[in-house]
């Protein structure tokens, strides 16, 4: 990596804070080891972006997302950068809420990604956070003539080794399924044994219908074995 590359962040005002306790990550790590061990063996090599989603909310998403990415950071070592389309994180010093204009004509140079990145309280793992829940902020990411996932994609390349997206639920936001589709794997996240199989159905039949295909499922919250009924789905 480039030594620039080690300041990313820095620069800007804002500052997120992750920091899931020790006791939590350590009990979690070797779910984590298993998840990306499988993924690596299925992808044959390090993927260089990852996208979470769900078919609904409160899958946990959002916490699998950044255990992920700090896991990344810790273990391997590697330079992460999470971006959150969906929920609020923790600001020690909250950036200004810019307007859906100004977030397209930052997506859409390097120079003004790098602005919108910031630092975290772990070491190696940077946030960029887009809160496109909104109709407007989603747009941008429809027009192919914009092309703001692929300038994203170009300069987590650039600047760090892997992306991960932590995105919103398909059935609450269809145009998670086109921002899935450019990125390496693609991962969904469930409540084993809550997640009911008409909604895990209907993501999969949305992702089908964009040319998009998961690469695995993590279940969330698992107490129980899992039937073979549920990896025949993603047959």
């Amino acid at each position: 990596m480039d030594a620039a590359s080690n300041e990313l962040g820095r620069s800007n005002a804002g500052f997120c804070s992750i920091a899931p306790s020790d006791r939590s990550l350590a009990r979690l790590k070797s779910q984590l080891d298993a998840i990306w061990s499988n993924l690596l063996l299925t992808q044959g090599k390090t993927p260089r972006s990852v996208l979470l989603t769900s078919a609904a909310k409160g899958e946990g998403v959002t916490y699998v997302s950044e255990r992920l990415c700090i896991y990344l950071a810790q273990t391997y070592g590697h330079k992460v950068l999470y971006i959150n389309l969906a929920d609020s994180l923790t600001y020690e010093q909250a950036p200004v809420e810019l307007p859906p204009e100004e977030i397209l004509d930052r997506l859409s140079s390097s120079q003004g990604i790098n602005s919108l990145t910031m630092a975290s309280s772990i070491p190696g793992l940077c946030v960029l956070s887009l809160n496109l829940s909104r109709s407007q902020h989603a747009l941008p990411w429809l027009l192919p003539q914009r092309n703001v996932m692929e300038m994203l994609l170009d300069h987590a390349r650039q600047h760090f080794d892997i992306v991960v997206f932590d995105a919103e639920s398909v059935l609450m936001a269809p145009w998670t399924a086109t921002i899935a589709k450019p990125v390496d794997a693609n991962l969904l996240v469930c409540r084993f044994a809550v997640t009911r199989r008409e909604l895990l159905n209907a993501l999969l039949d949305a992702f089908k219908a964009a040319g998009v295909r998961p690469h695995g499922i993590i279940l969330n919250a698992r107490r129980y074995s899992v039937p073979q009924s549920l990896y025949r789905l993603l047959k």
